[in-house]
């Protein structure tokens, strides 16, 4: 019995003292450093979120996806869209359930694109997820 007891606190030392035994355990400041840019990362999403620069979109103008903001497939990072609509009253989606990304998103933007069939697309959108366009000098 003193036998096990003493192989107990070897072993306690052992991963206390050695690094490769510690990453059983795993590291915690490793996990603190991690977690603490998980929500520096959380918050400037956020503030990209409601950073207003949706408010300035009109009619006729160019617009993009604000940088990871986007939630569909089409159209791409950086490829220009055409602000089409913007509604007064924005429609909530209703059809998809709670557990669903895309429940009771609001969509209040209609935006005009070219898929890769050079193809003239509207859809709604978040106008939240969007901002002027920056590729080019567009007057």
């Amino acid at each position: 019995m003193a036998f096990v007891k003493a192989m107990e606190v070897t072993m306690e030392n052992a991963v206390r003292e050695s690094p490769s035994l510690k990453l059983v355990d795993g590291d915690t400041d490793e996990k603190r450093v991690a977690a603490r840019k998980r929500c520096a990362k959380l918050t400037a999403s956020l503030q990209q979120f409601s950073s207003g620069a949706e408010k300035s979109l009109q009619p006729g103008m160019l617009a993009q996806w604000k940088p990871g903001m986007k939630n569909r497939r089409t159209p791409d990072y950086d490829a220009p869209m055409i602000v089409v609509e913007v509604l007064e009253s924005p429609v909530i989606d209703s059809t998809f359930e709670s557990g669903s990304v895309y429940f009771r998103e609001r969509l209040d933007l209609i935006l005009g694109f070219l898929d890769e069939d050079d193809e003239f697309w509207t859809l709604h959108y978040d106008s939240h997820r969007f901002e002027p366009y920056t590729g080019i000098d567009v007057k």
